[in-house]
């Protein structure tokens, strides 16, 4: 057992892992800090406290950022054997409580089940509890800063104190003092009871003869267990019981069981210091846990879904695009004030070579004709077509270019009714494309038909529109401009 704790601090000094019990008397917390574990706990008086004791806990040791293991104490879960399905264990999870309607008295939708092989072949150890008692644990981790992944109950985790080759049978208290019989087959659950009539407070009041009276009642009933337990287990009997109660009755019980009992009767192993009780012990035996244990009881439905168009999320989107905005008009503007240096560059030579033409054209006139002349005379005039040629490109050049596009990204802002989300704008000239998010499918054809409202925009056509919805499950369209011929031959 000391080995396995070594390895246990090993595997996980780097993770930042909690476990919290929840009884019907306490919630407990257990957590490993350097090699010392914390074990801490608040009284409840009902399962209604259960979150606002957590919260506290939480709080309290600043565990935000951790990821936490739950355990369910006896009390708040229910646990059945049906026949074995065929489902598989993806689908077990979903199809259990349907399978089990007939068991439990709640209806399906309030249930969270899950389950593993019985040892009796042909059947399911299943374990059932309230979906919004689990919900409300979740949320309440949540809201406290951690993360839930694994929720167990106790049967399940008492394994973690029996060895893999043996059949054993556990008998361990509750804090009120009623002993609950679990035993495991090679660590796995195969048998589970409350031993009724026999508690730890009656064997300590009652007088010397009455107090063995209880012992022998108690090895009765632990007999007819372990009798009924071989006979599950088909020869392999149980063949060691370990006593699970406090330190102070631990060795007096195990004693006396020993003398009434034909199997081997030992005292629970102290797996570390403060680990010295049965919430504890449950504790410490989640921190064990590994992502492929058997029996977690978390759904990741357990989370509500984030809601990504609320009002603060469109007003920081908004705030965003004004921003992009801005930006975008400034950069028109810069690449205005570029391109006007150019226009007026272009005009400076183009006057510059008319004025040498008119030279050369004088000349030629006051001299005789010289066919030399007259052929660069020719290739002085194509040139000069050439030059009149490039500053009509240069004045046919978008006018929206020079102008920016404030006027039709104010006209977009204005043409917004609050269901549409823009995340992508194109436009080159007469041509627009838009991309972005929509509250629902109706709405893109809603905005679109207010574009003849504004004069930016009434003149725009759109080619293609498709409709879609990312992996939050929102809306998202897409609107393609309309690319004719002409206006393909301009931007060429």
């Amino acid at each position: 057992m000391k080995q396995r704790l070594l390895q246990f601090f090993k595997k996980n000094r780097s993770k930042s892992v909690v476990s919290l019990i929840f009884d019907e008397t306490m919630v407990a917390l257990v957590r490993c800090d350097h090699e010392h574990f914390i074990v801490d706990r608040i009284p409840v008086s009902a399962t209604s406290d259960w979150n606002s004791a957590a919260y506290d806990l939480i709080i309290k040791y600043q565990l935000s950022g951790y990821s936490v293991k739950i355990v369910l104490g006896h009390g708040s879960y229910q646990s059945l054997i049906i026949d074995q399905p065929n489902l598989s264990s993806e689908e077990l999870p979903v199809a259990l409580p349907f399978l089990i309607k007939d068991l439990v008295n709640d209806s399906p939708v309030d249930l969270i089940a899950d389950g593993f092989p019985s040892i009796v072949s042909g059947h399911l150890q299943v374990f059932v509890a309230s979906r919004q008692l689990i919900t409300d644990i979740v949320l309440t981790c949540s809201n406290a800063g951690c993360d839930v992944n694994d929720i167990t109950v106790e049967d399940v985790v008492w394994s973690a104190f029996t060895e893999a080759n043996r059949s054993q049978l556990i008998i361990h208290s509750d804090e009120s003092g009623d002993l609950q019989l679990t035993a495991f087959h090679e660590q796995k659950l195969c048998f589970q009871r409350q031993l009724r009539g026999v508690s730890l407070s009656t064997l300590d009041t009652s007088i010397l003869d009455n107090r063995q009276q209880q012992l022998d009642n108690l090895a009765l009933e632990l007999q007819r267990s372990l009798d009924y337990i071989s006979a599950q287990l088909r020869g392999d009997a149980i063949n060691q019981l370990i006593i699970s109660c406090n330190k102070q009755q631990n060795e007096k019980l195990a004693d006396e069981l020993n003398q009434r009992l034909n199997i081997n009767v030992k005292v629970i192993d102290d797996v570390a210091v403060n680990i010295d009780c049965n919430v504890s012990r449950l504790g410490w035996a989640a921190l064990q846990r590994t992502s492929h244990s058997v029996l977690n009881l978390y759904r990741d439905s357990l989370l509500p879904l984030k809601q990504w168009m609320t009002f603060s999320n469109l007003a920081i989107s908004w705030g965003i695009l004004i921003v992009i905005f801005m930006g975008w008009f400034g950069f028109n503007q810069w690449q205005n004030i570029e391109q006007q240096k150019q226009l007026d560059h272009q005009q400076s030579l183009l006057t510059v070579e008319k004025n040498q033409l008119q030279i050369i054209t004088d000349k030629i006139a006051a001299r005789e004709i010289d066919p030399f002349k007259i052929s660069q005379a020719k290739t002085l005039e194509a040139e000069l077509v050439t030059k009149e040629n490039a500053l009509k490109a240069i004045y046919k050049h978008d006018d929206s270019l020079k102008v920016g596009y404030a006027e039709l990204l104010n006209q977009l802002a204005d043409a917004s009714n609050g269901d549409i989300s823009l995340q992508h704008i194109y436009v080159a000239g007469k041509l627009m494309d838009l991309n972005g998010m929509a509250r629902n499918p109706d709405a893109v054809p809603r905005w679109v038909g207010v574009f003849n409202r504004y004069s930016s925009l009434m003149n725009r056509r759109f080619q293609k529109m498709s409709l879609g919805r990312n992996d939050k499950n929102v809306v998202t369209f897409s609107l393609q401009a309309v690319k004719s011929q002409h206006v393909i031959e301009d931007l060429h």
